[in-house]
């Protein structure tokens, strides 16, 4: 049973990497595509340090998912959390930014 729910979060944490790598790309785009600079005291190049430090979330999910893969039996629920929480942190804010390019775009 142990076996089977690893596995299951394996590819669960996997399917979640390639969304967020999605969204961070549709994201980048849009920051592209529209003119920012100075718009409602945001300035491209803050958004674009956003989505920096979005990538370095996503980054860290990526390396917490492999610990959890790795884990003992012993640590392994101890890394699964930690790599929840990191997918959870990730997707707060890649909703947070989303929301502020829908405002601008509005």
């Amino acid at each position: 049973m142990s076996r089977r729910n690893r596995h299951a979060h394996d590819t669960k944490c996997r399917t979640l990497l390639q969304a967020t790598a999605d969204r961070l790309d549709r994201l980048r785009s849009q920051v592209e595509r529209f003119g920012l600079e100075g718009y409602q005291g945001m300035s491209r190049d803050e958004l674009e340090r956003t989505l920096d430090a979005l990538r370095g979330q996503h980054n860290r999910l990526s390396a917490r998912v492999e610990a959890a893969r790795i884990a003992t039996d012993d640590a392994w629920a101890f890394a699964r959390a930690i790599a929840d929480q990191a997918a959870a942190e990730l997707a707060y804010g890649l909703d947070g930014m989303e929301a502020r390019l829908k405002r601008v775009a509005a």
